[in-house]
């Protein structure tokens, strides 16, 4: 089996590629195994070099060493190979998916660990033919999330703040926007939205957890709809939305679980697929017809039941 460790420069707040390069390198040395570090130089990078090492058919483990951009990068190249397996080894700011590990979620920067972990087959989300492993959502979340990028390009601006003045600019600019929204076949009756999430993990935005319940190898994908709100409705519901409580708001928010979503927007707007950005006008989000492999800590799971019985067997 060959271990693939693919870096990010890019994420968190500095470049710590060297750092990690020596550290695998002390690790590794000494283990008769076969292993390869490769630093990303663009974006996609990841995504390329993943599905080229997965192509070539021999037994194969992709460590993301970087943040939720770089899992979703390396999860979309390893998609629909049975012989390659991917992972997280967190370095970004986020590194919201492996949030659904409870207290098992620092262990992903264990290497031992990781080396002998099982793996589960993992669903993932097809929005408009590109991959997320996580969550795909268009609307408010989006418009602020992608948005903070605006803001920390300028002079003492780190991320909270960009988060705020983010956030400040879309109250500013309105908080809905008129939407067609299908869900299932299904079109809703409303014709303006807050925000449209579509999730296969449970957590997003740095923390953001919008469905207590979804489950990343279930078949299914969670829907959260919310309908147009004022900026005052929404100062008052965004930490319930946070906290998973979408369902305890039935005037405002949908909840349901399904394999298809479409959203036409009228113009083009920012999707957030796995907090990387795409724009896109009309969007068709589903379930994908490929899978992939993803391997955790010897004892870990992203179904609490799982992880109290240990887990599944190795695969």
């Amino acid at each position: 089996m060959k271990h693939l460790f693919i870096v990010n420069p890019c994420a968190g707040k500095f470049d710590r590629s060297h750092e990690l390069q020596t550290r695998v390198s002390a690790f590794m040395a000494g283990r008769n195994l076969d292993w390869e570090i490769v630093v990303t130089r663009y974006a996609g990078h990841a995504i390329e070099y993943a599905a080229k090492a997965s192509a070539a058919g021999k037994p194969l483990r992709i460590y993301a060493c970087g943040g939720d951009g770089t899992l979703n990068e390396c999860a979309a190249g390893a998609a629909g190979y049975a012989n390659a397996a991917v992972t997280h080894y967190p370095m970004g700011s986020g590194n919201d998916f492996i949030r659904m590990f409870g207290p098992d979620a620092g262990r992903f920067q264990d290497l031992p660990a990781l080396l002998e972990g099982p793996q589960a087959p993992a669903d993932l989300i097809d929005c408009n033919g590109r991959l997320a492993l996580n969550v795909c959502s268009v609307g408010l979340d989006a418009r602020v999330g992608l948005g903070m990028r605006d803001f920390k390009r300028l002079p003492l601006v780190g991320g909270s703040l960009a988060y705020q003045l983010s956030t400040l600019r879309c109250f500013v600019q309105g908080i809905h926007r008129p939407y067609r929204v299908e869900v299932d076949g299904e079109e809703l009756p409303e014709r303006e939205f807050t925000l449209v999430c579509a999730c296969n993990g449970r957590y997003y935005g740095g923390g953001f957890n919008p469905s207590r319940s979804a489950m990343p190898d279930d078949g299914v994908l969670d829907f959260i709809v919310i309908r147009a709100v004022s900026r005052l409705t929404v100062a008052a519901l965004i930490g319930t939305y946070a906290k998973g409580g979408a369902p305890d708001i039935p005037d405002r928010a949908l909840v349901r679980r399904g394999h298809s979503l479409r959203v036409s927007c009228g113009q083009e707007e920012m999707v957030n697929l796995d907090g990387e950005r795409m724009d896109a006008q009309d969007l068709t989000i589903r379930l994908s017809e490929k899978r992939v492999n993803f391997f955790f800590p010897q004892g870990a799971h992203w179904n609490p039941a799982r992880r109290r019985q240990g887990g599944p067997p190795m695969r």
